[in-house]
Parts: C-alpha cells; sequence; structure tokens
C-alpha cells in the first residue's frame, strides 16, 4: 500500500474512535442512532475493504 493510503486508513481509523466513543454525545446532541450506526459502519468498512483488497493483491 502506499503512504497516502495508510495515510487515509490511519484517518479513517480516528475518526471512527471519535464517533465511536462519542456516539452517546451525537445522540443526546440530537442526531438519529440511524446516523450514528452508519457513520460507525461507514468508517469501520473502510479499513477492513482495505485489508481485504491488500490480501487480495498479493496472492
Amino acid at each position: 500500500m502506499s503512504q497516502r493510503t495508510i495515510r487515509l486508513i490511519a484517518l479513517v481509523l480516528a475518526i471512527g474512535l471519535i464517533s465511536g466513543m462519542g456516539a452517546p454525545y451525537l445522540i443526546q446532541a440530537g442526531f438519529s442512532v440511524w446516523a450514528v450506526l452508519l457513520l460507525v459502519l461507514i468508517v469501520l468498512a473502510i479499513p477492513v475493504t482495505a485489508v481485504l483488497y491488500a490480501e487480495r493483491s498479493r496472492r
């Protein structure tokens, strides 16, 4: 993977960590539960997809 891809994945993981820990506060601030869950799922799906793509391209 290139440096840019690694930095992008690190950024996505950081946003995921923040949104995961901040989920109760986002819900309390008025975000719907579905919006918070969708945000967390999207953030988790990006690194998982990158790992699967890296595994596939290594073969």
